[in-house]
């Protein structure tokens, strides 16, 4: 099986490119309202926006949107599954690895999201992790600083700098570490 992130966001725009949604239906996304905005105006499919229209993300929609990208896989002869801290897995059901053929498995991958999750697992997972929208790195430094992993000298700019790099002076693979990048307020995963 080949490890992926979920990533989903393709170029290409829908029928619904114009669709705009005002600020009432929009009640539920507080902080997040514009980023829902901005997904909708994206030009996501239907039954995206029919998610999205509201402001959140329900566990039940989520579900359904992995449901239906993991049918519609099948039917390119992929399995998909989905982890709870939000990465997911692709097999074949055809017993030929995915990665054989990268090309092939991420245009099927990305065809399936595009017509149900470019933006629905992001969303649920940002909101559900940061539902206040506060500044990643003070809520990320100032768990790692809890978890024992940096000192009172870590700064939320050299946070922010490591971010960017992507390379860190921490051990970014420790559980600990792992913990604060998902769930830096310690509002939904099991520690």
């Amino acid at each position: 099986m080949v490890s992926l992130l979920l990533a989903g966001c393709s170029a290409d725009k829908s029928s619904n490119a114009a669709r705009s949604t005002d600020d009432a239906s929009l009640e539920h996304a507080g902080p997040w309202a514009e980023d829902f905005r901005d997904a909708l105006a994206h030009g996501v499919s239907d039954y995206e926006a029919g998610i999205l229209s509201d402001g959140q993300v329900t566990t039940a929609e989520v579900e359904d949107a992995h449901d239906r990208i993991s049918r519609c896989l099948e039917d390119f002869g992929y399995t998909i599954t989905y982890s709870a801290d939000g990465g997911f897995e692709i097999g074949s059901l055809r017993g030929a690895s995915p990665s054989n053929d990268m090309t092939r498995t991420n245009a099927v991958l990305e065809a399936c999201e595009k017509r149900y999750d470019e933006y629905v697992t992001m969303l649920f997972q940002e909101t559900r992790r940061n539902p206040e929208k506060q500044d990643e790195a003070k809520i990320t430094v100032a768990c790692l600083r809890k978890a024992g992993i940096v000192g009172k000298a870590y700064t939320e700019r050299k946070w922010q700098s490591e971010y960017d790099s992507g390379v860190f002076s921490f051990n970014d693979s420790d559980p600990r570490a792992q913990q604060c990048d998902l769930d830096p307020l310690g509002l939904w995963r099991d520690r």
